[in-house]
């Protein structure tokens, strides 16, 4: 796997990186799709405007499993990821990576260097970790705007029918809640850039 990332795991900690930009591996998703079978080879891409730019193969195993890629184009890397499992409350196991480095139990693992490892290890934040209250006030007003069909952004009109099949209470209050998320963002802009008096 070529040019996705730089420097060794101690490098990869001397500063933040956002878990959105790396190469994340959720175990939850492997087993949805059945691919954690003893013997069995798993592949996966990650492609960014529908061009693969990285991809990786695993070899799985009872305990673990072994990934095998190529960083930088020509260092062949091969790295062991054990699983570890936790009790589930109405019986069987939930599974889980164990991180390489720190031991951690996680879902996740990520690629922000040359390993993965959890994202404690990999230094990595979340997106939304960096978003001032008014900037969260608009994700979640756009992710509200995602489920009705209306186009992200606070300036782009709401659509007037509510979808087909969503529920006309449903359809109102989800209206509702980006207008009053939409409306107090914009009065604290304003309050920002000096418009609105406190």
């Amino acid at each position: 796997m070529g040019g996705w990332g730089s420097g060794s795991y101690y490098r990869m900690r001397s500063s933040k990186g956002m878990a959105e930009s790396s190469l994340p591996l959720d175990i939850r998703e492997l087993k949805r799709k059945g691919l954690l079978t003893p013997g069995g080879t798993i592949t996966t891409k990650w492609s960014r405007g529908g061009n693969v730019h990285s991809s990786i193969g695993a070899i799985v195993y009872k305990d673990h499993l072994l990934l095998r890629y190529t960083h930088k184009k020509t260092d062949v890397v091969e790295q062991n990821v054990f699983f570890t499992y936790t009790p589930c409350n109405y019986g069987g196991e939930r599974i889980w990576f164990q991180c390489p480095f720190c031991g951690r139990r996680c879902a996740v693992i990520y690629s922000y260097g040359k390993y993965f490892a959890c994202r404690i290890c990999c230094n990595l934040t979340y997106e939304t970790c960096n978003e001032t209250p008014r900037d969260r006030r608009f994700s979640k007003a756009d992710k509200l705007r995602k489920r009705i069909g209306a186009e992200p952004g606070s300036f782009n009109p709401l659509p007037y029918f509510k979808p087909k099949g969503m529920h006309q209470t449903t359809w109102d209050r989800i209206r509702g809640e980006i207008q009053y998320l939409e409306g107090i963002g914009f009065v604290e802009l304003g309050r920002m850039l000096g418009i609105h008096d406190e």
